[in-house]
């Protein structure tokens, strides 16, 4: 038992009046005269024994009364039952604050941030004047001690949702870290979080249990800010076809659509910036979710014009979060990019020229040429994006050069070995040809597979990933197809067959790359004099699918990323005629600011990517020099809103040194009983009040009694 004001014990010394006031107006008995004085005297005695009870017993009423009153004007206090670090010890309080995008989810016509930073502000206004506070954020600054505890309060009211937002699991270890560098203070960490499954997982509470090991002294609250069954309807992270489109290529982007909420199905809007820079609704669609509340949305736009566009998809729905209800896209549409096929004789590209020159409808992306390897050495190769060599023979060593100085200058190669190679390895394995590949030839293996990528998420396949389960990997046989020796260091496999071995290995050379096939697409079904190497061609789908992203990889559009998430460093690839001093970068908002870039440099790289939306690059006012762009979206695992399981928290961190709370008296009880004690004033207000009131009712009676006595 403590006080926080202890000098008001004082008033106990008050109790002497009641004492006096009792002595000074004690009664004297009375001289009666009565025939029975046996009687009298016997009355008489009874009466005095009773009323100096009673007197005794209303004086110490009196008497707790006043001492009750001092007592609770100190403010008493009970101590002992909270989680406790070392005793007496200053404390050292880490606030953690979830303020993601995830946060601004409304309840009550509150945030969930507000509500956690209300939580926290009222927390600091009970800390002592000794105790020092850590605000921590997800943002990406460094965070430490505030100078005292109105900092720590300023700091808790300037928050703001952030969209590059780290793992609260990261800030969590920091701020245990933190406090267990205070040896000679109690060590509290509080967390304020919604306990969503976005921002908790198995892995990360391991994490924290562990971090608790390394740090004995350190206590840990998580306080939910969260809401019971929330609901909310999101669209997924947009999938675009092609980032880079080629003129007549239609616009091709897909995205996820997810709900919870009763009612009609919502209104899904394609918004498209126009020439003054406004946006333009091009397409509308209600979506159809399925049984899992779960949808997919498709939009398709033809024939942009060239240059940098813009836009984003809108889900009409009102709901409680809404920074997941619009995703933002940039795509540009440049022309076909230059292609030269090389091939013994030219009706041997027949297959890759039909598959790059859109031939099932849509529009082409190359620009293709066809020439034979006896004119590749009199082919100037610095106006095309990529060359790609069919099932090439043996070569001089002035064309692997040639091949070289093109891959360093940036431009692609392909080199799709085959049947030509077998009696030409000395070509292949000398010095000039290992510039180019990703290790020595060791010979043709021969077996029944198929092309079977286990992984679509390099570029040069990315866009299969959508359809890549669907695709009829099987009728790709391949009988036939080369084995390195050895793949040097900078060599790494993009595609395997189905029993595991290289089909596609890239390596990089210089500002370029270099692509090999092991096996070639342009052998014939049916051979003259031997066998063929596989099926490839025979079947128009995959093959155009494969052809097409390959080749578009080589020509370096896989490079062209125009969409990141927040917080990521942009890159934008300048061509020789885009490279400029500066640039003005407007930012999603409106605003607009000019920048200084590197001198003959051919990358722009933007760090300022924390607001969502669509930046765009310009320079050389109406001439347009440069006009490119980007787009910056949260990620999707912001949008689960699903409960991490509170039990499954309890459980897994220690018992003594956790409490979850889940309301803000909860968190004042834990902040309470862990510093000053828990305050008994109202306690004891209610017991004064009950001492009076009994006091009251026997001075009432005892001198009401006396009154009819007289």
């Amino acid at each position: 038992m403590g006080f926080l004001t202890p000098l008001l014990l004082g008033g106990i010394a008050l109790v002497a009046i009641p004492v006096a006031l009792h002595l000074v107006m004690r009664q004297k008995p009375r001289e009666m005269t009565f025939p029975a004085l046996r009687f009298v005297k016997q009355r008489r005695d009874s009466n005095r024994r009773r009323m100096k009870l009673r007197h005794w017993l209303l004086l110490a009423l009196r008497c707790l009364l006043i001492a009750g009153i001092a007592a609770a004007l100190a403010r008493p206090t009970l101590q002992g039952s909270g989680l406790r670090g070392k005793d007496s010890a200053p404390l050292a309080v880490n606030l953690v604050v979830d303020n993601s995008l995830r946060m601004e989810y409304i309840h009550q016509n509150e945030s969930r941030l507000d509500k956690a930073t209300q939580f926290a502000l009222e927390l600091v206004e009970k800390l002592p004047e000794d105790a020092i506070v850590a605000v921590t954020d997800l943002g990406r600054a460094a965070h430490g001690y505030a100078p005292d505890l109105t900092a720590a309060a300023s700091r808790l009211q300037n928050l703001r949702p952030t969209a590059e937002a780290k793992p609260l699991v990261d800030a969590v270890l920091e701020s245990i870290q933190l406090a267990a560098e205070q040896e000679d203070r109690r060590q509290e960490v509080f967390v304020f979080t919604d306990l969503s499954q976005g921002a908790w997982n198995d892995d990360g509470v391991k994490e924290i249990n562990d971090a608790l090991a390394k740090a004995p002294d350190v206590r840990i609250y998580v306080v939910d800010c969260g809401v019971a069954e929330p609901k909310n309807a999101s669209l997924g992270e947009p999938q675009l076809r092609h980032s880079v489109l080629r003129p007549g290529e239609a616009l091709h982007i897909e995205t996820d659509v997810t709900s919870n909420l009763k009612g009609s199905p919502p209104l899904v809007e394609f918004m498209l910036q126009g020439a003054d820079g406004k946006p333009q609704k091009r397409a509308e669609r209600f979506v159809e979710f399925d049984e899992q509340g779960r949808g997919r949305m498709v939009f398709e736009i033809p024939e942009l014009p060239l240059g940098t566009h813009q836009g984003s998809i809108v889900l009409t729905a009102s709901d409680p979060l809404m920074f997941d209800n619009e995703r933002y896209f940039t795509v540009e549409v440049r022309p076909p990019a230059k292609t030269l096929i090389v091939a013994e004789q030219k009706n041997e590209a027949m297959f890759v020229e039909y598959a790059l020159s859109g031939s099932l409808g849509g529009a082409s992306r190359f620009d293709v040429t066809v020439a034979t390897f006896a004119d590749l050495a009199k082919t100037p190769l610095e106006g095309f994006n990529s060359v790609v060599l069919l099932d090439p023979g043996a070569q001089s060593n002035e064309i692997w050069g040639q091949l070289w100085d093109f891959a360093s200058a940036g431009g692609g190669v392909g080199i799709f070995l085959g049947h030509n190679a077998i009696d030409h390895l000395d070509s292949f394995n000398g010095e000039a040809a290992q510039r180019l590949l990703p290790g020595k030839l060791k010979r043709v293996s021969h077996g029944d597979t198929y092309l079977r990528p286990r992984r679509l998420d390099h570029p040069a396949l990315a866009g299969l990933r959508n359809t890549g389960e669907e695709l009829p990997w099987q009728i790709c046989r391949v009988f036939s197809y080369w084995a390195f020796d050895k793949l040097g260091p900078e060599s790494y496999v993009i595609a395997g067959f189905a029993n595991d071995k290289p089909a596609f290995i890239e390596r990089p050379a210089g500002r370029g790359r270099v692509l090999v096939s092991t096996t070639p697409f342009s052998d014939p079904l049916d051979p003259v004099g031997r066998d063929a190497w596989n099926v490839l061609p025979s079947e128009p789908w995959p093959f155009i699918g494969i052809v097409d992203q390959l080749v578009g990889y080589l020509s370096q559009e896989g490079d062209e990323r125009l969409d990141y998430m927040a917080g990521e460093t942009a890159r934008i690839h300048l061509t020789q005629q885009q490279q400029v001093g500066s640039y003005v970068l407007r930012l999603p908002d409106g605003q607009a600011g000019s920048r200084v870039a590197a001198t003959g440099g051919e990358e722009v790289a933007i760090s300022v990517t924390d607001e969502l939306g669509n930046y765009r690059l310009t320079a050389g006012g109406k001439s347009q020099r440069l006009d490119r762009g980007f787009s910056v979206n949260a990620r999707g695992k912001l949008s689960d809103l699903d409960r991490f399981d509170p039990e499954k928290l309890t459980a897994a961190l220690p018992k003594d040194r956790f409490r979850l709370a889940e309301n803000l008296e909860m968190v004042e009880e834990y902040v309470d009983v862990g510093r000053s004690g828990r305050e008994l004033f109202p306690w004891a207000i209610c017991l004064v009040a009950v001492i009076w009131g009994t006091e009251h009712l026997l001075a009432n009676r005892f001198y009401g009694e006396g009154k009819d006595k007289d």
